[in-house]
């Protein structure tokens, strides 16, 4: 695969980080971790059939990281504060132990 911009690689990453990440968001909705465990499985068994594995694993990992950045963004404008300000926010409500 080769791409020509930034556009056409996140047309070709984005497609399965957002699967997996509305999977995520069923799952939790629904209380039901089967949905996101089998979009998981579906993914990664995609990438594992792919010619090049690493390298479907490594779009993986990309696609999930720009869709991070992506909704950074859009939270951080929607609310008005700054990237920093965001990820502390989130830093605190999901990975401080006294929460």
């Amino acid at each position: 695969m080769s791409v020509d911009n930034s556009d056409e690689l996140l047309h070709t990453v984005l497609p399965s980080a957002l699967e997996v990440l509305t999977a995520w968001n069923i799952a939790e909705t629904e209380a039901d971790p089967s949905v996101f465990c089998q979009a998981m499985d579906r993914v990664i068994g995609d990438l594992a059939a792919a010619q090049d594995t690493l390298r479907g694993l490594a779009e993986m990992m990309f696609g999930l990281s720009s869709l991070s950045g992506i909704l950074l963004d859009e939270l951080a404008d929607v609310t008005d504060r700054s990237r920093g300000e965001v990820l502390h926010a989130v830093h605190l409500r999901y990975l401080d132990p006294r929460v």
